[in-house]
């Protein structure tokens, strides 16, 4: 999966124009033609090798997510992973999802994430409906079945996300394959069950096996089921979803340092974030799924995290008044595109001195003067009300390469880890939730030390554990990682965390927030059925 080639750029055209959800029409002749000289459905859908590059486009939509390959600008990805919540805001708070006062039925970002997910869905229906064509040569069933799985996976994680962004959503199935302008919503309880039947599938018809973290296997659906039995407080399935994770050998918390730099300073929270360290290879079992990036490589990708989510250094000045930080290979482009929120500076720590995910090596807070031609070169900067919500905040490591990115590199902000989308640290912590659901406070304590160990922070007391706590303990340990938004809509927690931790976007966020507006454009095509509008937004 580390390569995008040309016959995946082709498939994503072939998509565009497959299953249109809601304007262009086609004349009936048309889609019964099979094109002999180009890339189609009819003609690349015959064999696994078909489905295979189909695949392939569905994982570029996913990786899409955090990528300016979709819809969405990658000032816009921050908004699912925590931009406008507990954890962060968006220093120019006029744009994007930080003040919710420009959140409308046209606010683009809502939009955009709209089209984003209904195109991974259409795209995955193409694939679940023309495996089951009567042309289709496949080996065996269960070769059609792990495809399958894969498409059904995606769509999954599509309505996960729709689901908690926007409520109520339309459920599509099948491949549409004609005008259809009559979409009505279906209620979050009938998503989330079709979210449950897609990843039960997927649970039981993707290979076991897991080399790399690269490509869907049985955990990563397992994992996603945990999250959503927690969502229907099924709380039992969630659990037996987690320990199928947990009772595989091939995954486990990583306590000891491993991978491409153990010969620098670090501990083995910081290993998991170096360059190359998610592939499995590198001894990384704690990997369930991951997006892949690779430098250098057509199709191979970069994420913006870097640029988004760290200081704008090259800003600073010296009390000499020049350049204090001289932009390298070791620290980057960093812009703030997601400000973290003073709570995530220092509020969320409870053992700020002894905690591992806060060590010097994976919160960096104190920046030196590197430019030689002032006199205060060496120098720690020292904060001010000017520079500190900006230009000097503290900067997790876990989104640079703070041994020098790779050779040759764009020095555009960008990083080149692959990004993991579901490691094992989380499956103690969803654990954790549902033993809360429960009532269960001791084995929910339990789950949560098991990271807390790790860390070599103190343990936490089964009776402060509840689902603030749980909260906290997930942005200690997945910050940046987990789609916060998610999260906190999920345990209705959106709005309340933004009011406490977010001085900036506390300002404007109201109870009706907790979702984002359905399209306007969305529901003024929709000619032949009402698709009606989130409460707040009309």
């Amino acid at each position: 999966m580390k390569k995008i080639d040309i016959i995946t750029r082709k498939l994503l055209l072939i998509f565009s124009f497959t299953a249109i959800l809601f304007t262009i029409s086609c004349d009936e002749d048309l889609l019964t033609e099979v094109p002999k000289e180009f890339l189609s459905p009819e003609n690349t859908f015959t064999n696994a090798a078909g489905f295979e590059a189909g695949l392939t486009a569905l994982y570029a939509r996913g990786r899409g997510f955090l990528q300016s390959w979709s819809p969405l600008h990658e000032k816009e990805w921050e908004v699912l992973y925590g931009q406008g919540t507990d954890i962060g805001f968006f220093i120019n708070n006029k744009s994007f999802i930080t003040d919710y006062s420009i959140v409308t039925t046209f606010n683009s970002t809502a939009r955009n994430y709209w089209l984003h997910c209904y195109s991974i869905v259409k795209d995955a229906n193409v694939i679940i409906t023309r495996a089951e064509g009567e042309n289709v040569e496949w080996v065996s069933e269960a070769e059609k079945s792990e495809i399958v799985a894969q498409a059904r996976f995606f769509r999954a994680f599509a309505y996960r996300v729709l689901v908690w962004l926007y409520g109520d959503v339309p459920i599509i199935r099948e491949e549409i394959t004609a005008p259809k302008l009559d979409f009505v919503r279906d209620p979050v309880s009938n998503v989330l069950s079709f979210i449950l039947e897609d990843l039960e599938f997927a649970s039981q018809n993707l290979t076991a096996s897991n080399p790399n973290g690269a490509k869907l296997s049985k955990a990563a659906a397992d994992y996603l089921l945990a999250e959503t039995y927690i969502a229907t407080q099924q709380w039992d399935q969630a659990l037996q979803a987690a320990d199928r994770i947990l009772d595989d050998s091939q995954y486990a918390l990583m306590t000891e340092r491993f991978g491409s730099m153990t010969d620098k300073p670090g501990d083995v929270y910081w290993d998991l974030f170096r360059l190359g360290n998610q592939d499995r290879s590198s001894g990384n079992k704690e990997n369930i799924f991951a997006w892949q990036c690779q430098f250098d490589v057509e199709g191979g990708g970069k994420f913006g995290i870097e640029r988004a989510w760290g200081p704008f250094l090259e800003k600073l000045k010296t009390p000499d008044n020049m350049q204090a930080i001289l932009k390298d290979e070791f620290l980057g482009r960093p812009v703030v595109f997601i400000r973290i929120t003073p709570w995530v500076e220092t509020g969320m720590w409870d053992d700020f001195d002894n905690d591992m995910r806060n060590s010097e090596y994976n919160v960096r807070r104190h920046f030196l003067i590197n430019n030689p031609e002032s006199d205060y070169f060496g120098d720690t900067i020292q904060p001010t009300p000017e520079n500190y919500v900006r230009y000097l905040f503290p900067y997790y490591q876990k989104f640079t390469h703070p041994h020098g990115h790779p050779q040759g590199y764009d020095s555009g902000g960008n990083l080149y880890n692959d990004w993991y989308v579901f490691r094992v640290a989380g499956v103690y912590i969803l654990k954790a939730e549902a033993y809360l659901g429960k009532g269960d406070q001791t084995n929910a304590a339990a789950q949560i030390n098991v990271l807390r160990t790790r860390a070599h922070a103190s343990q936490v007391a089964p009776a402060a554990v509840d689902i603030d706590y749980i909260l906290d303990e997930r942005s200690r340990e997945l910050l940046g990682e987990e789609h916060r938004r998610i999260t906190l809509s999920r345990t209705g927690k959106l709005v309340e965390r933004t009011l406490l931790h977010n001085p900036v976007s506390a300002l404007t966020i109201q109870d009706y927030n907790r979702l984002l507006p359905i399209p306007q454009t969305e529901i003024d095509a929709n000619t032949e059925a009402e698709l009606v509008q989130n409460p707040g937004y009309n």
